[in-house]
């Protein structure tokens, strides 16, 4: 089973590996211009104990590339709808980045019935400094742009420069010693997005505020952040101290702790999953825990 089209005709890349008898189902949703090919390092390390379920979503890799759905509501429909075609009753779900607006937006509209267990990797809960928000709270979401800002970056993604920007963008995401092959690797994934669709959803997911959602969030959750990220890692904690008993992890810069940990170095980001999920060995580490989360 490799495809699914959606209600409105949009064709969805699907990767389904792994035991379904081990009775741990984990779907990864991936960011922003990126694809679910982004996890293929670290899944074959994660599918030897639970089915691993990733797709590109709307837009991104080798799914359809329609007009409509620009859109972070679109993109939580779409999952709803892949759960159901797969027959996932519950599962743990893994948002990186955009993917985590996508999870927060699916816990908005259907609840929490089908989450076992929650994963947010780097994402701020508010990307924009909105006009109902102080400083401080900007700086503790982890608002990255004020709201011109955000316009004027969508539109250099949608310009006649939009590949120089995307390309400065990722790299802003990386860390120093990334192999140069890999990021070409990654920024041919990042151009399978169209521009101008593709600025659309960025500015959709940039004017979210998620932070009223938090606290609601009623299932176990993990929260992970990165030593070199741009995203502040002050920021995740925030967002794990907003979630009752969520824990929080910081992979440092040796453990590929800039945006994309599961890329960059996939080994101790498995290890990490595999614990939350109760499928691996225990850490020797503190696990730092809502009101206690440390960098």
């Amino acid at each position: 089973m490799n495809s699914f089209k959606t209600s409105d005709g949009c064709v969805l890349d699907l990767h389904d590996s792994g035991p379904v008898e081990s009775g741990l189902t984990l779907v990864l949703l991936h960011g922003w211009s990126q694809s679910r090919a982004m996890f293929d390092r670290v899944i074959p390390l994660l599918s030897p104990a639970a089915r691993v379920i990733s797709f590109d979503q709307r837009g991104h890799g080798e799914s359809g590339k329609p007009a409509t759905g620009a859109r972070i509501a679109r993109l939580a429909a779409d999952l709803h709808e892949v759960l159901e075609h797969l027959g996932v009753v519950t599962a743990t779900f893994l948002g990186h980045s955009l993917g985590a607006s996508v999870l927060w937006s699916y816990l908005d509209s259907h609840g929490s019935s089908r989450f076992d267990k929650l994963v947010v990797v780097d994402q701020p809960s508010a990307c924009a400094v909105l006009p109902w928000m102080t400083p401080e709270d900007a700086q503790d979401a982890g608002a990255i742009l004020d709201v011109d800002g955000a316009a004027q970056f969508a539109a250099a993604v949608a310009g006649p420069d939009g590949d120089l920007a995307r390309h400065d963008f990722l790299v802003s995401m990386l860390t120093p010693h990334i192999d140069a092959d890999d990021l070409e690797w990654l920024y041919r994934e990042n151009l399978k997005l169209p521009a101008a669709w593709g600025a659309r959803l960025l500015f959709d997911h940039i004017m979210q505020d998620w932070r009223d959602l938090l606290p609601t969030i009623d299932v176990p959750t993990l929260v992970t952040a990165g030593e070199v990220s741009h995203v502040a890692p002050a920021s995740q904690i925030w967002t794990s101290n907003h979630i009752a008993g969520a824990e929080f992890r910081m992979f440092t810069d040796e453990e590929g702790g800039a945006h994309f940990p599961f890329f960059e170095c996939p080994e101790p980001f498995a290890e990490e999953i595999l614990r939350f999920l109760g499928a691996g060995p225990s850490s020797n580490r503190p696990i730092a825990s809502a009101g206690k989360a440390t960098v």
